[in-house]
């Protein structure tokens, strides 16, 4: 193993990508050099999952174990493995041995429907699929060159059984630092999920910059730091998971995973039990938390800090924390960012953001944002320049960025001195549904596959569980049969379970549209809110109910992205 790798907060001028931003002057090249500083710590527990308890020895045990089992299904440098589950040790030991191997770790969603994991092995090419048997969206489709085993086949080497190989000493390959480290998808506005290329680079900036914000760099920790326990319930293959799960690696701490789904009960055992300090996640999982008739009868003393991401968080919200939680002094904190720009750009404090309505917080040390073509009040589109900026989209050269390294983020805000930012609104058609990102043209096409949709629009309504929630609105053809019934069904087979619309409007005539043809979303929101938002089938541009039908129920809801958690923002 190479030497501890070495940590700085100095920020210089720099590049990345070819183009100017700040920068950490002292800096890991690799992910697998983040392996060696794990020694100090090997007596202590890392992973926790229901009754399993792994140290961090046994863990770079098991992650050199996988790794040589990995080389010999014949994985090489720069190949791609696709992890295609939930959260489990064993998909936390599958990325790190990647990383040792000099491999790509591809991050798929394992609430994707088979059309849309399909689609995602299309784009990435894995030459090996690490999958839970229990996804929703069962069997892994066929890909080409690609090997199929289930995370679980990988436990007996996990847990170092007598079947296991003897210890193996990690020996990771060289790897450069702007080489392809992990691939993430995130929810685009045309279409189904893209594969975006993160470096070595990316992710590391990304990591510095959480570790001096919360002042935990690892060459700065006393021999005898203890180390955090966080509670993860948001899932692996989102950029929340990765941060998280990196972090508490970096620092000595210890990773509670739920036993499976979330529970807001069991989350509140975990919080006792386990004495969890840091609690990430999104505001649909807390408010369930808050909500639970459990709250009050157990002990959440430990608890120091809820830090949410995934959709914005109302100052309600962050009050009820700090009154549920009396260890959570400052109140809950907000991180803003996104996927293409590689991790958080933004976070702030509870106090400070409970004196600015709105606010998400201040840029993070070698983040530069900006605000372009803003209006009278300010408000523009958000623009990011910094180090965590990903290589762009899997096979598509465009860049994402400027010339000179501006990357667009689809948000609306403004920044007020000195440097604080607003999130006023979205640019794109995106629904951030429990912190999940559902692209809206991506369910229209899903919807209009069925032979009698003639049209449809999807957006966002408010929920207040989830934050938003997926509406769809469907000119049915002619003579079509289709009821909301059949929608539904047909949904299932095209979308995550996530993505499906929980509400229906069933319209009779064309969509509004504007002088280009584009469909007016934002004024068939505003008509359907003015109805009740509630589900409807409108004769003739009528509000009331097809006659010998009531208004249609609401769909169950489907199994929400709090399940599973958050995409485009961390």
């Amino acid at each position: 193993m190479p030497d501890e790798p070495r940590w700085g907060r100095e920020v210089v001028p720099g590049s990345a990508g070819g183009h100017p931003c700040l920068t950490y002057a002292r800096r890991p090249g690799s992910m697998a050099e983040l392996l060696s500083g794990t020694g100090r710590w090997a007596d202590r527990e890392f992973l926790i999952q229901g009754e399993r308890r792994l140290s961090y020895g046994a863990f770079t045990g098991a992650v050199a174990r996988v790794a040589a089992h990995l080389r010999g299904l014949g994985v090489r440098p720069g190949e791609r493995i696709m992890l295609l589950g939930f959260n489990q040790i064993e998909w936390v030991v599958a990325f790190w041995s990647a990383q040792t191997l000099g491999a790509v770790a591809v991050l798929g969603n394992a609430w994707w429907s088979e059309a849309e994991t399909a689609a995602a092995l299309d784009q990435a090419a894995p030459v090996l699929v690490l999958a839970s048997e229990s996804r929703p969206g069962g069997a892994v489709p066929p890909a080409p060159a690609a090997r199929v085993l289930g995370l679980d086949t990988l436990r007996p080497l996990v847990d170092g059984g007598p079947a296991a190989p003897g210890p193996a000493a990690l020996d990771p390959i060289p790897v450069a630092e702007d080489d392809p480290a992990l691939i993430m998808f995130s929810s685009g506005t045309t279409g189904t999920a893209r594969g975006v290329v993160m470096s070595h680079r990316s992710v590391i900036a990304n990591l510095q910059n959480l570790l001096v914000l919360t002042g935990r760099l690892p060459t700065e920790l006393p021999p005898g730091h203890p180390g955090t326990v966080s509670l993860l319930s948001v899932p692996l293959f989102h950029l929340a998971g990765i941060q998280t799960s990196c972090t508490t690696l970096l620092t000595g701490g210890k990773l509670v995973f739920l036993s499976g789904r979330f529970d807001p009960a069991e989350v509140l055992a975990l919080i006792e039990n386990e004495r969890v300090r840091v609690w990430g996640s999104v505001p649909t999982m807390v408010s369930r938390v808050l909500d639970h008739p459990g709250l009050t009868r157990r002990d959440t003393s430990s608890l120091r800090s809820v830090p949410m991401g995934g959709a914005a968080v109302s100052p309600e919200l962050r009050q009820r924390v700090a009154a549920s939680f009396p260890g959570v002094k400052s109140g809950a904190g907000s991180l803003y960012g996104l996927t293409e720009a590689g991790g958080v750009l933004a976070a702030g404090s509870g106090p400070d953001l409970d004196e600015r309505p709105g606010c998400v917080g201040r840029a993070l040390p070698v983040v530069e944002l900006r605000i372009a073509g803003p209006g009278p009040d300010g408000v523009g589109e958000i623009q990011a320049r910094t180090p965590t900026a990903t290589d762009g989209y899997l096979g598509d050269p465009a860049p994402l960025a400027d010339p000179d390294g501006w990357i667009s983020t689809g948000d609306l805000g403004r920044i007020e001195e000195p440097g604080w930012l607003y999130v006023t609104g979205r640019s794109k058609d995106i629904i951030i549904r429990g912190g999940e990102n559902v692209a809206c043209a991506h369910v229209e096409q899903a919807l209009l596959r069925h032979p009698d949709v003639l049209e449809a629009a999807v957006v966002g309504l408010p929920d207040a569980d989830l934050g938003e929630d997926v509406g769809a609105v469907v000119v049915l053809r002619p003579g079509a049969r289709a009821g909301a019934a059949e929608l539904r069904r047909h949904a299932g087979t095209e979308l995550a379970r996530f993505e499906r619309p929980a509400r229906w409007w069933l319209r009779h005539g064309p969509l509004p549209v504007n002088a280009t043809g584009k469909i007016l979303r934002r004024e068939i929101r505003s008509d359907w809110l003015a109805r009740g938002a509630g589900d409807l089938a409108d004769l003739a541009g009528r509000a009331e109910p097809a006659p010998g039908n009531t208004a249609l129920q609401r769909t169950d809801r489907p199994g929400s992205p709090a399940d599973a958690e958050p995409s485009r923002r961390p």
